[in-house]
Parts: structure tokens; sequence; C-alpha cells
């Protein structure tokens, strides 16, 4: 619209030059007839032929702007992009093979990714993306709003059977889809939402005082699960082989839909695609896996396709390269429906890889952070530093990126792609990196990356070298915790702790995470003055995110009494 009313300017400032040039003759031939009042011409008079050719101006002008409405430029087309986030479920840092010459990560030869690694030679390839933090409901959270998640009052998965909707994102919360939707995308989710506890089964629920479900944050089509497709309603029945947990938007269940999970979601998005492909208006497309959380089941042709010896590591080496023939599909399709020109796909994962053997159903949960430290649940890099992957063919240059990234710059970042202007009282916390990607422009932040995770576990045991490397859960070691709040700035990390939970942390310690990545360099006393200017802006974080999270925590509670 903004070049179409560009355009409409210049015209008129075209045409009134046309015209007063026009005038001009006409009054100069008034002006010589007057003097010359003898002199006689020949068929119509230069002052007649010049109002019929401002007359025809005119009317050229009209149809050129008529045109110009239902006729965009190109530059106009493009600059309202299809957009699709991808998001896996708990995919370590090292699941994947990318297959990229010379470069160290995602290289893992265990596992096999052939549609992602297609996807990445055309893509921007993050080697430090980060979640917004280390565990689902949060990180989710942070992707959707742009914000740091603890100033929404979410820090920890939500339970299905703890909470009873009283943590959420709050329907006050303005998402990535209720900004596209205002712009006029047509917006759609299928798959995992986890950002509420409420009684999915409960129809009054879906339109509820939280505004917490997916219609009510901005999302007009698709499918959902509450946690998983099987850590719900039928927890004991179900694994992602014939889900039963899906619902439509409105709240009605779908019942038990055969099949796997990865499959049921890319073919319902297919079919909403396949109605949208030839709509002028752009859409945005959430697609949230649950892959490759637990419980894990794929078809046998992929579990056939691994011999490591140990039939539940096969099963998880399975699952991703299920999801990855998903992600596969979509992008055929994509090209197929010639779509794939006009979107930009991002494609991440919410957190690091569940630890083996937390729990009965992680005993298939063979994911790796390497070679990073930690896991899910835990601040260190292996929990929050996550694959990431954008594509725009032929519009963004394909490249390896080691500039620091997290998921709440995500929503900035889509809204410059998209022209929508962001509102200052959002207060979100990340920055756009469109001008990164675009025109490869430094990426400039006021404020360091920053995560705070007040439910931590305990550290584990590490199995296991290179690819093979994972942490076992049911081997808590008795020494040492995970910090509760990390900020990072350029390649140094400060770690803070505390005694209590929320809490003002009164213990620090500070690393080189590009020099030292198993971070066992603690430089606190080498560099003095990072350091405490470190300790200083993240003290001063802790008490914004904080306020503005108790708040969030009153406003939830008001809802009830």
């Amino acid at each position: 619209m903004k070049s179409i009313i560009i355009r409409f300017c210049q015209s008129i400032l075209a045409f009134a030059g046309f015209a007063k040039v026009q005038l001009f003759f006409i009054f100069r031939n008034g002006m010589m007839h007057q003097q010359q009042p003898n002199v006689k011409v020949r068929g119509k008079s230069l002052a007649q032929k010049s109002i019929v050719l401002i007359f025809t101006g005119a009317i050229v002008l009209v149809v050129a702007v008529f045109y110009s409405f239902n006729n965009p430029s190109n530059n106009e087309a493009v600059s309202a992009p299809n957009i699709i986030y991808i998001l896996a479920d708990d995919l370590g840092y090292g699941d994947v093979n990318f297959e990229i010459q010379g470069l160290n990560k995602f290289s893992n030869p265990h596992i096999k990714t052939p549609k992602l690694a297609q996807l990445a030679q055309q893509s921007v390839v993050f080697t430090q993306q980060y979640a917004s933090s280390s565990v689902c409901s949060p990180s989710r959270a942070g992707l959707l709003t742009g914000k740091i998640p603890n100033r929404v009052n979410i820090d920890l998965f939500i339970s299905d059977e703890k909470d009873n909707d009283r943590i959420f994102l709050s329907g006050k919360e303005i998402t990535i889809a209720e900004l596209l939707k205002e712009k006029g995308y047509s917006t759609a989710i299928f798959g995992k939402w986890h950002l509420n506890g409420a009684d999915w089964n409960d129809p009054d629920a879906w339109t509820g005082k939280t505004g917490s479900f997916p219609k009510q944050q901005g999302f007009d089509y698709g499918m959902v699960t509450k946690e998983n497709p099987h850590l719900t309603t039928a927890l004991k029945k179900n694994s992602q082989k014939n889900p039963g947990d899906f619902f439509d938007l409105d709240g009605h269940p779908l019942g038990v839909i055969k099949g796997f999970s990865s499959k049921i979601i890319t073919d319902n998005a297919l079919k909403w695609l396949s109605k949208t492909k030839d709509k002028s208006t752009p859409f945005f497309l959430y697609l949230s896996y649950d892959a490759v959380h637990e419980f894990i089941s794929n078809p046998d042709e992929y579990n056939n396709m691994y011999t490591t010896g140990d039939p539940d590591k096969d099963q998880y080496y399975a699952n991703v390269t299920y999801l990855d023939h998903q992600i596969g599909r979509l992008i055929e399709a994509l090209d197929s429906m010639a779509l794939r020109e006009n979107t930009i796909i991002f494609f991440s994962s919410d957190n690091g890889p569940e630890v083996w053997r937390t729990n009965p159903a992680s005993g298939r949960c063979f994911g790796t952070s390497y070679p990073l430290r930690g896991q899910k649940r835990q601040l260190y890099e292996g929990g929050i530093r996550v694959p990431g992957l954008i594509s725009w063919k032929e519009k963004i240059v394909p490249r390896v990126c080691d500039i620091p990234n997290v998921n709440y710059d995500v929503l900035p970042t889509i809204c410059d792609f998209a022209n929508v202007s962001l509102n200052s009282d959002l207060k979100t916390d990340g920055v756009s990196i469109y001008d990164y990607l675009l025109n490869n422009k430094p990426v400039e932040r006021e404020n360091p990356l920053y995560w705070q995770f007040e439910k931590r576990r305990q550290n584990w045991e590490l199995k296991g070298e290179g690819y093979n490397q994972r942490y076992v859960g049911n081997k808590p070691l008795k020494e040492g915790i995970p910090p509760q709040v990390v900020i990072r700035h350029n390649n140094y990390v400060l770690y803070a702790y505390s005694d209590k939970v929320y809490q003002k942390p009164n213990s620090y310690k500070l690393y080189d995470i590009e020099a030292d990545p198993q971070m066992t360099n603690d430089l606190s006393e080498e560099k003095p003055s990072l350091y405490e200017d470190m300790v200083f802006k993240l003290e001063e974080m802790y008490e914004d995110v904080n306020i503005d999270r108790v708040e969030s925590a009153r406003e939830m509670k008001a809802r009830f009494n």
C-alpha cells in the first residue's frame, strides 16, 4: 500500500506538470490571437487541443491509479511475504546433520536429516541460535510475544494436572499472529500450544477469561494439542502413534487420529495451504511439532533405517528423520504451489534435548547437545542453544552466521518483513535482525541476552563422547547446581546464583563462551571491570523483568477472585 500511495503521488505531480505546460500554451496562444486578430488557425485551435490533452491525461491517470491498486508491482508484492515458523520439540543442538562443508557443527554422523540439509544450503544457518528458556512453555511464550518469558509469569512448563489454568499466556499479551492478522495476514497453527493449563474438554474454557487459547491470540485456522497429543487426557493410551488429543480452534475434540503425529500435523497444514495458495492474502503458518519429545513412536520403515544395537536409540534417531521427512514434504509442496519464492521459512527448537532416563518415558530420549555443556532444564548452553535456520529463496543470501540471537528476536524481525509498526507500549525485548538478513548489517542490542529459570534441576552424570554425549537422568550429581539467571554480552556469559527462588542473585561466574565452551575457567578475577559491568547489568535487568513478572502474576490471580 505504501508504494501504491507513492506511485499515486508521483502520478499527480507528473500530471500537474503536464497540465501546467498545456495551460501555458493556452495562455500564450490567447495572447497571440489578441495581438494578431486577423490570423486564422486551420482545424481545432491550439487551446482546444491542449484542453483535449489535459482531459485525456486525467482519464489515463485515473486508469493508472486503479490499475496500481489492483495490480501492485513486484516490489509491493514481496513487501508482504508469507511466513512459516517450524518449531521442533526438544531437538538438541547436536541432533541434526546439515551437511555443510567446513562447518564443525550440526554434523551428527549418526542421524539422517537430508531434507533439513537441503534447506540449510538455502538458508542462513545460525550457530548461536538461542531459545528463550530451557523448557517448552516459557520458550513458546518468548517466541510468540517477543518478550523475556518471565515478564509474562511463564517460567516453567505448564503442568496439565497442577496449574488448572492458573498459569497462562494472558489475553492482554500481543502475539506475532495478532500483529500479522491486523496487517491482513491469514494465520494458522498446527501442533502443540502448551500456553495454558485449562480443562480443554470444557467448551466454556475456550472462550474463557484467560484469553489464552490460539483463537484468542490471533490464530484463525488450525488444529492444536494442549501439551503434546499424548500427554493430556489419554496419557496412558497415547503416543505419537494414533494421537487422541487434537482439537480444532473452536474447542471441538478431533478424537483419535490414525497415523503418527508429525505426519498428521503436516497433512493438515498442507490441506490448509492448498486452500490458501490462490488467495492474494499473505499467510503466517506456525508449525509446532511435538517431535522429538517423549513418548517417541515411528513407522517401522524409519525405525529400520537404524541399527545401533540399541532399539531405543534407533527409535530416537528415526523420530528425527521422520520429522525431517515431513518438513521436506512441506518444502516440496511450497515449490509445487509456486509459493516458495515469496515465503520466509524459520526453523528451530524450543529448548535443548531431554535428559535420558529422567523418567520411564524418556528411555528413548537419546538427544545430544554436543559440543555444548548441559541439556534441557538447565541454563548451560546445551539447554538453551539450539539449531536455527532462516530461508527466503533468492532474497536472503545463504551463509553461516555466528551472531548470537534468541527466539524473542523473531517477533520484531517478522514485523519488519511484514512492514508492521511496533507500538512502544508492547515492551518487547527482542531486536530485529532484518537488516542483517537482507543487507548483512550488524545486529545492535541495547541489552544483553537474558535467561531466568528459577526452578532448576541438578547436574547429571555425563556419558559418552562426541555425538554420543548425553547426560544420564537417573544419575544426579551431588555437587554443583546450574545457574538461575544468565546474561550474554558479546562472547561473555555471566552465570548468577541465589539461595532461594525469586531472590536477587548473590554469587556470579564469568566465562568466555567462545574460548571456553565447556565453561571451566571463571574469569571473574581476571577481568574485574567486565565482571562488575555485567553484574550491574544483570541485577538491573533482573529487577526490571521481575517487576513485570510480579504484576503479571497479580493479574492472573485477580481473574479468579
